[in-house]
């Protein structure tokens, strides 16, 4: 079986989409050596995975696919990393914080509705 970690995952779908890493530090408003580095590691801060994620045009469970544990612990964490990049978005200002007790229904729905305002997909499409 082979050993697959996030650093693969970024590197796989960025040469899916046919750009250097200059291209894509550039989309990620990051440098070359930072994703060089990140790369070859096995992880990435949250706020990082997401900006990779959306210059990856690609959402951030995408890159989480099998790399978390059973299944609903995997959607939990989906959304809880989803809905952080919720909150650091000034824009949005939607009134919650990452360190409100909401339920994960709850902050599914302001995750959608973030989805639909910007246009973007931090979690699948398919995402129950």
């Amino acid at each position: 079986m082979l050993k697959v970690n996030l650093g693969d995952r970024i590197r796989q779908a960025r040469e899916r989409l046919g750009l250097t890493q200059e291209e894509l530090a550039r989309r990620a408003d990051t440098s070359q050596a930072a994703v060089s580095y990140i790369e070859r590691r096995r992880w990435v801060k949250d706020e990082v995975l997401a900006r990779y994620a959306a210059a990856l045009e690609i959402p951030v469970a995408s890159l989480l696919e099998g790399l978390t544990p059973p299944m609903e612990d995997r959607r939990e964490r989906f959304i809880h990393s989803a809905f952080e990049v919720v909150c650091r978005d000034g824009d949005f200002g939607f009134g919650a914080r990452g360190d409100e007790s909401l339920s994960v229904e709850t902050m599914l729905d302001i995750v959608r509705l973030y989805e639909r305002y910007k246009g973007i997909h931090l979690l699948p499409k398919d995402f129950a």
